[in-house]
């Protein structure tokens, strides 16, 4: 999928979340900290839409950053081929490739904990104020209760999977 088409798919995913929840975009922006012009923006795909600024609609719509990017508003299928998978990566970070560094302020609401597996290459997550380096085959589980930053320290970009949970305890699908 390229970037356009995504940056539609998200923007037109964004609206249907924030108007299935009863907001206004002014609503939405005073919960949220974005402006309304950039929520609009998003949504109309005018603006490639950041990881930090996802973070923000997201935790004020209630939702998490897959159920934007998951884009359907039809069941899912149960086998995606790779080629139909949409890549999003951040457009100020890059999100995954050497160097890059993406911040997230802790979730006021409907919170969810993560897995995240390492597939190739290094990543460094802060949890708060806790580093966890992270290498091919390493998996943390964590919260988003608390701020988390990952950062690649590395030269070489990395691959991995989150898994995303509903609810708090860890050990509960």
């Amino acid at each position: 999928m390229d970037q356009q088409k995504l940056d539609r798919a998200i923007g037109r995913r964004l609206k249907t979340l924030r108007t299935q929840a009863g907001m206004t975009l002014n609503e939405l922006a005073a919960r949220s900290g974005v402006s309304r012009a950039m929520i609009g923006r998003v949504e109309r795909a005018q603006s490639s839409a950041t990881a930090a600024l996802l973070n923000k609609l997201c935790s004020a719509l209630d939702v998490s950053l897959s159920d934007v990017v998951a884009l359907s508003e039809k069941p899912p299928e149960r086998l995606t081929r790779l080629a139909d998978q949409p890549q999003w990566r951040d457009p100020d970070s890059g999100y995954r490739p050497a160097g890059a560094r993406v911040s997230y302020s802790p979730w006021g609401r409907n919170a969810f904990t993560q897995q995240l597996l390492m597939l190739e290459g290094a990543v460094c997550v802060h949890i708060d104020a806790k580093a966890v380096r992270l290498r091919e085959g390493d998996c943390l589980d964590f919260d988003v209760m608390r701020s988390v930053t990952f950062e690649n320290e590395t030269k070489q970009d990395s691959r991995y999977v989150i898994i995303t949970r509903r609810g708090t305890s860890y050990g509960k699908m």
